[in-house]
């Protein structure tokens, strides 16, 4: 998240308190030792921006706003923090796995200098070096691509947690429910929340299918919407169940990648450490023995 270094879990309660105390937003965020994001990196940053025009528009209260952003962003920060050590001991495993080639050289000068002699004095170990290299740097990316696909799995769950949160405290302080969807998708720019209101009682659209994004705000909304209750407590439970949706994602991801590291070990490293370490070893022995039973 961007501001200050201190996390905003920890810097927007102390402006909640300072607002309802009733102090300025400026004086609060300044006296709390915190700065708002300045530029929109993420959809709580994109939040707190919104958050004086969002509060104006549904009239639910600043704090409230700040405050459902500051149990968003815990969730989100403890989620991270999982993901972060559920995915070290795979992404540690990757990284150690790139130097398999090098240990391959390596090996085989100490077995027989001579390996390195057949490395970097004869057109075959040139053409193996190329070939090592082109392996190695095939399997870098493909594992690269991999840390990066499981390191943002259940991200998605982050705009699902801001955006119930926020609906919740809108419609808290009494915000039509139409207006307060709509509001809270134009602040975290996300269309399909918007699109979610047309699919309220009286309206021409249609509820998000099962499975996208929305689907659990949709089924908290909508049935609260045609019966006319509070669906308040359903959002909360939501976006409860998007967090943890999201830490076990990560988890998942990170159980997978630990499997899925073998694929550019075996299909680029191991032929990479055959191409440096053995082969040109093998070369070295065979061509000393005929040059001795010369």
């Amino acid at each position: 998240m961007s501001g200050t270094d201190e996390g905003w879990d920890e810097s927007l309660p102390r402006v909640v308190g300072l607002l309802r105390a009733g102090l300025p937003p400026s004086e609060a965020w300044r006296r709390a030792g915190a700065a708002p994001p300045r530029d929109a990196a993420g959809t709580l940053d994109r939040a707190v921006q919104a958050a004086d025009a969002l509060a104006a528009r549904t009239g639910a209260p600043l704090s409230a706003m700040l405050m459902a952003i500051a149990r968003a962003a815990a969730d989100e920060r403890e989620a991270h923090a999982l993901r972060r050590a559920a995915l070290a001991g795979p992404r540690l495993s990757a990284r150690i796995l790139l130097w398999l080639p090098l240990a391959g050289v390596a090996l085989g000068a100490l077995v027989d200098p001579r390996t390195l002699h057949v490395l970097v004095g004869t057109p075959l170990g040139w053409g193996l070096l190329a070939c090592a290299a082109l392996l190695t740097g095939a399997g870098r990316s493909w594992m690269r691509r991999l840390v990066r696909r499981a390191e943002g799995s259940g991200g998605d769950a982050d705009a699902v947690v801001a955006g119930t949160a926020l609906l919740a405290a809108a419609l808290a302080a009494g915000a039509p429910m139409d207006g307060a969807l709509r509001a809270v998708a134009e602040a975290l720019d996300e269309p399909g929340l918007a699109a979610l209101a047309d699919a309220l009682p009286g309206g021409s659209g249609e509820p998000p299918p099962p499975g996208s994004r929305w689907a659990p705000v949709a089924r908290a909304v909508v049935p609260a919407a045609r019966a006319g209750a509070s669906p308040v407590p359903s959002l909360e439970a939501a976006a409860g169940s998007a967090a943890r949706r999201g830490r076990t994602e990560a988890a998942l991801a990170a159980g997978e990648l630990g499997v899925r590291v073998t694929l550019p070990l075996a299909l680029c490293l191991l032929p990479a450490f055959v191409a440096v370490g053995l082969l040109p070893l093998l070369v070295a022995v065979v061509g000393g023995v005929v040059v001795a039973s010369g």
